[in-house]
């Protein structure tokens, strides 16, 4: 985030500083890239597919419960008292299910947490693994850089179908960590929908004779 946008967060920071001097500090804010409220949907017909999502990986930078933003080509922010309510693949691959979920509904394909689809020994058709290389706020814009990787699964067997890079910005609308979350969750709908429409043309051409 620019510093003109940063400085409420700065701000606070140094707020808290002089607040731990004299003995005191506020309390942490918790933050999740979950959707609000799932849509209502008529009960599911019989599903063609299933499709597991993950594992999600992530840079070791924001892998971390605080909340981190870039500065600078070379420096990042952890912010102490602004976290995420579980870990940040989750929050990612939570997100991302409820996105292609509804996105790939019309396709007649099932979309779940890939963790979900091995404790449950229903196993998948399809596995979609994910790579993030980058994801967090930078100037007034949150960037999201990544890669997916479709797999067909049959039994013990993997057939890869292709990889995909996207790389998303997301204008952050207002100031401090509440708009940043919210840029963070609109790039989040935007990757998921290219994966979800990447998953419904690959899994045509897998059905082709």
């Amino acid at each position: 985030m620019s510093r003109v946008r940063l400085q409420p967060l700065f701000a606070c920071a140094m707020s808290v500083a002089l607040a731990g001097c004299l003995g005191s500090s506020r309390p942490s804010r918790f933050y999740t890239l979950a959707p609000l409220q799932p849509r209502d949907a008529p009960p599911s017909p019989a599903r063609d597919a299933t499709l597991a999502i993950g594992p999600v990986e992530i840079p070791d930078s924001i892998d971390r419960p605080q909340i981190v933003t870039r500065t600078g080509t070379n420096e990042i922010v952890v912010a102490e008292f602004d976290r995420w309510g579980s870990s940040l693949d989750r929050e990612i691959t939570g997100s991302l299910v409820s996105t292609l979920a509804d996105r790939l509904g019309s396709q007649h394909v099932a979309v779940a947490p890939w963790r979900s689809a091995i404790l449950s020994g229903a196993g998948a058709n399809y596995r979609a693994a994910i790579s993030i290389s980058r994801f967090d706020g930078s100037g007034q814009s949150v960037v999201l850089q990544g890669r997916w990787e479709l797999i067909a699964e049959s039994g013990e067997k993997e057939a890869s179908l292709g990889v995909r890079e996207i790389s998303v910005t997301e204008k952050i609308v207002g100031d401090g960590y509440d708009a940043l979350v919210a840029a963070m969750q609109r790039a989040l709908v935007r990757f998921g929908r290219e994966m979800a429409d990447s998953v419904a043309e690959a899994t045509l051409m897998a059905k082709a004779p």
